[in-house]
């Protein structure tokens, strides 16, 4: 039995086109929703969604549903056309909407979302000349547009405008921002002053800029911190090599390529493998809930986690908990017990990538390193998904393991990995401040040089 994932992968084709949608829109606002459902020969439906940006962005998010009943797929649809009027199309026409988006965005360096590269690219046919070709308008009078989607914060907005101003040049494209509850184009953007105060600098004065605030770093008010990381950006994107940063991206979006599954929790969460003593869900729960409390209230957590310890008898889990209050309580403790826990639990992610990342911040002198044993399938193999947890570890890890090597066009690729991920605001905070500070490492050492 293939999985839904593997079984759009594989065969997804092999099914007739059940219908085609668009929203009707599409044309006059360069962004629209397509459909497109293949019909068992059950009669069941498998079908896809694919939010594409024909501004410049091509495929922003993609989802799929796999084997539902004709009811179930129409009641989907009947809530998607409460957002939006959808319209049939011809699956020539979807094809060629869905594939020029894909186009168009690669030429100013933008990649389709994950779940489209992993999975939902399949329910395509095969872009051959078989297919009808349609020529599909991209952009707007003839230059990228792009409009700031609901979930694209500030920065994720500069990135993009950034690499548009790289690809496509200063005065070839367009773009409107949301700030607050107002859209603004680029001709009225005097409140994003501070966010493009460096655009019309040379590098020598950001440079002498650079020097001057981050050697008075202790004592710089909130906004001059601000200024001081979009003086970062800003000079960032004067030294990156875009193929390069492009390269270390595929390979990092290759090596993250796994399901997150965050309505389960595994048993290897809790250090067991499938199989070993049977695990209630109350003692499941209690674990998540010290999990949290270890980085709200760290003593009370501690207490909660003697009797957790007795309750489960004494599982990694409860190992692993201990560390995390170890962190923030006895700091002093943390990595004498951490080497003994990685020791005694060979095979737990977690721990094992606590330790991962412990091993790479102990490079004192901060040299390139050669070996690439630690990689996410290392942790996780034989793995289909894992929890948003372990995903969050593993990114950390990541996080260090690219930054220590002071390379900037990693630590640019990785950046732009965490951006599209879509993770959540918690989690993203972590690990964007983490890069941010290796990016300003990096400057540092730079420019002392």
């Amino acid at each position: 039995m293939l999985s839904p994932e593997n079984y759009i992968r594989k065969k997804a084709r092999t099914l007739p086109i059940y219908e085609c949608l668009v929203s009707s829109e599409w044309e006059e606002v360069k962004m629209c929703t397509v459909v497109i459902a293949r019909e068992h020969v059950n009669g069941s439906i498998t079908f896809c969604t694919y939010v594409v940006d024909l501004g410049c962005l091509g495929v922003k998010d993609s989802m799929f549903q796999f084997n539902v009943s004709v009811i179930q797929y129409r009641d989907i649809l009947e809530k998607l056309g409460t957002e939006m009027e959808m319209v049939n199309i011809d699956y020539a026409l979807a094809h060629n909407i869905v594939l020029a988006g894909v186009e168009y965005a690669a030429e100013f360096g933008f990649k389709p979302c994950k779940e489209y590269e992993s999975i939902t690219k399949f329910m395509l046919e095969e872009d051959t000349d078989e297919i009808e070709l349609i020529e599909i308008e991209c952009g707007k009078e003839g230059k990228p547009f792009y409009v700031q989607g609901p979930f694209e914060d500030m920065s994720r907005a500069n990135w993009i405008i950034a690499q548009l101003e790289r690809t496509a040049g200063p005065g070839n494209y367009n773009y409107i921002l949301k700030v607050g509850d107002e859209f603004m184009d680029d001709y009225e953007d005097d409140e994003l002053d501070d966010e493009y105060e460096f655009d019309d600098w040379t590098y020598e004065e950001k440079e002498e800029l650079f020097l001057t605030l981050s050697e008075n770093i202790d004592d710089l008010e909130e906004d001059e911190v601000k200024r001081l990381f979009n003086l970062t950006d800003s000079m960032v994107e004067d030294l990156v090599d875009v193929n390069e940063v492009d390269q270390f991206y595929d390979q990092y979006m290759d090596e993250l390529d796994v399901e997150i599954d965050e309505d389960k929790v595994p048993v290897q969460l809790l250090g067991l493998r499938p199989g070993d003593q049977p695990v209630s869900k109350e003692l499941i729960n209690k674990f998540m809930d010290i999990y949290q409390l270890s980085g709200e209230n760290p003593k009370l957590a501690a207490k909660e986690l003697k009797l957790f310890h007795k309750e489960s008898n004494a599982i990694p889990g409860s190992y692993l908990l201990e560390l995390l209050i170890l962190q923030t309580e006895h700091p002093n403790k943390y990595a004498k017990r951490l080497k003994e826990y990685a020791q005694a639990f060979p095979d737990y992610a977690l721990i094992q990538l606590l330790w991962a990342t412990s091993q790479v911040t102990l490079l004192k002198d901060q040299q390139k390193r050669s070996d690439d044993s630690f990689k996410m399938e290392s942790f996780f193999p034989d793995r289909e998904s894992i929890h948003p947890i372990e995903m969050l570890y593993t990114l950390i890890y990541y996080s260090f393991a690219t930054g220590v090597d002071l390379d900037i066009n990693k630590i640019e690729a990785f950046g732009s990995v965490l951006y599209d991920l879509g993770l959540p605001e918690t989690y993203g905070q972590i690990l964007e401040t983490t890069n941010s500070m290796f990016k300003f490492t990096y400057l540092l050492k730079k420019v002392k040089e």
